[in-house]
């Protein structure tokens, strides 16, 4: 439980993080802009992930150090989640939250970043308690492997669709 609930501070320390520099970076820039930006990063990702570019996006590729446990049964689960849903000490799977990351930097209100970091804590805390359900060691590993293709295409949609309605939603984005 404290595990979960360091993921989920995580995700809103981060989007906190990034809705305050985007307060100040946004702020000169023209309405078109931010979002022209959002889609370049939705470029580059949907690119990489997809072979056509190759490229590295910056991660901290270390995995959470273990001696954070040294505090204990409840504090030190609750900083490696907390860390961990940061997604600045660990390895990050999948493009979409670096388009999440420039989305809440250059759009997002304070209610909606702590939305998105909510979202990627939660995000994070529901594959590791599904990894649980699997008692078997690679049991896990083998139903992701054998559903990543549809499981990847649905989180690519759903995505795409939050990410539509906060558009469309946005006063700043001029319609005719």
């Amino acid at each position: 439980m404290a595990f979960c609930l360091g993921l989920l501070g995580g995700g809103v320390v981060t989007a906190t993080v990034l809705v305050v520099v985007g307060s100040l970076v946004r702020a000169p820039l023209p309405p078109p802009v931010p979002w022209l930006l959002v889609g370049l990063m939705l470029i580059v990702v949907l690119g990489k992930e997809s072979g056509l570019l190759r490229i590295t996006l910056p991660e901290n590729r270390r995995l959470v150090p273990e001696t954070v446990f040294r505090l204990g049964r409840h504090l030190g689960p609750l900083q490696f989640g907390l860390e961990m849903g940061t997604g600045a000490r660990t390895y990050l799977p999948s493009g979409l939250p670096y388009v999440a990351a420039v989305a809440v930097l250059c759009t997002a209100s304070f209610p909606a970043a702590l939305c998105a970091g909510l979202g990627f804590g939660l995000g994070r805390a529901l594959m590791t308690t599904a990894n649980l359900r699997y008692g078997e060691s690679g049991a896990w590993d083998a139903a992701w492997t054998g559903h990543r293709r549809v499981l990847t295409l649905l989180l690519w949609c759903a995505f795409g669709v939050a990410l539509l309605v906060l558009l469309l939603s946005d006063p700043s984005v001029r319609r005719p």
